[in-house]
């Protein structure tokens, strides 16, 4: 008889904080910061069709620069799926990616996966991850439009 309440106890859905299994914290490592100034921008996107439309991102965080070492930021609990992440650094914190007459960026940018997409913007498809783990760290790296 204890076999078989113990058994049943281990077959038991836990309750609590461990029940949380349908969300997870999303923590970004971004390196390659150039100077400690400005603020990183991040944007979090779920679906192709939202992706890189501000008005449209599921949650959007803004952080001082003030080294240059890599900064380690917690975006916060999101439900398991499929999201992308686009970075940029605001070096003379006007708000916005500057970009130049041709419609270049003279701002670091980033996006999550690293693409290499140097001649037009990287697609969802190639910037998506899977959050599916109760925590999940990605490394992101900051770079300039020559350095792609």
């Amino acid at each position: 008889m204890t076999t078989i309440l113990w058994m049943s106890l281990m077959l038991s859905p836990t309750a609590g904080p461990s029940s949380q299994t349908d969300t997870g914290l999303l923590v970004l490592n971004i390196r390659n910061l150039e100077t400690a100034r400005g603020e990183i921008h991040i944007a979090l996107y779920n679906s192709e069709a939202d992706f890189m439309n501000i008005g449209k991102r599921v949650a959007g965080l803004s952080l001082p620069v003030k080294s240059v070492e890599p900064l380690k930021a917690e975006l916060g609990r999101f439900p398991f799926g499929t999201y992308a992440i686009a970075i940029f650094h605001d070096l003379n914190g006007n708000g916005e990616l500057d970009k130049n007459s041709f419609g270049i960026p003279t701002e670091p940018y980033a996006f999550s996966n690293n693409p290499r997409a140097k001649w037009r913007a990287p697609t969802f498809r190639e910037t998506r991850f899977e959050l599916r783990r109760p925590k999940l760290e990605l490394d992101i790296e900051l770079k300039r439009w020559k350095d792609y």
